[in-house]
């Protein structure tokens, strides 16, 4: 660890060894363990931990909770919560949407390398409505069957409150992307 700390923390003029180490403890890495022997989770944390590290403005994660356990991705949600702050962006591509929900503040979604919607949670939760049905009716945008009904998104036209299924979104998206990207465009124009 030592090593790749010298080798690659000078390439980050910011990097705040100290803070490298309490966040390894913070993840409950071995500090004696060589890297080469970490398994797959704690090697993860390691990066992790080593980019929060370098106090980069904008960080990138490709992926960050895969080969974490529950443990560890609560852990993960509490440091990232904590780095978090008006000066640092992150921008985290991931299938683990619902690992990072409550990070989220901005959604892109990409489909065949185009942008197919690029939204804030907050317009979401303004133009699109998330609920549990039994019956499909025609001011439904979009639905997956589940057990006992489906799970369904329409018009806010109510502007009710409702939880934003970013798994649905993005199935919504990429199934019935115009239907979607217009209840955007209807709210801009009102």
């Amino acid at each position: 660890m030592e090593d790749f700390i010298k080798a690659t923390a000078c390439f980050y003029p910011n990097f705040d060894k100290e803070y490298f180490y309490e966040l390894f403890r913070e993840f409950h890495i071995p500090t004696n363990q060589k890297l080469g022997g970490m398994s797959y989770g704690q090697k993860k944390k390691f990066v992790i931990a080593f980019g929060l590290a370098t106090n980069t403005k904008i960080v990138v994660m490709d992926e960050p909770t895969n080969g974490l356990d529950i443990p560890s991705k609560a852990q993960f949600r509490k440091i990232l919560a904590g780095a978090m702050h008006a000066d640092r962006v992150f921008i985290i591509s991931t299938h683990q949407v619902r690992d990072l929900e409550n990070l989220i503040d901005a959604v892109i979604v990409l489909d065949q390398h185009q942008i197919v919607l690029n939204e804030s949670i907050e317009s979401i939760s303004n133009c699109l409505h998330f609920k549990r049905v039994l019956d499909l009716t025609p001011d439904i945008l979009y639905a997956e069957k589940g057990i006992g009904g489906y799970n369904a998104i329409s018009s806010n036209v109510d502007y009710e409150d409702s939880r934003v299924d970013l798994e649905l979104l993005f199935n919504a998206t990429i199934e019935k992307g115009e239907n979607i990207t217009k209840q955007f465009i209807k709210a801009r124009h009102e």
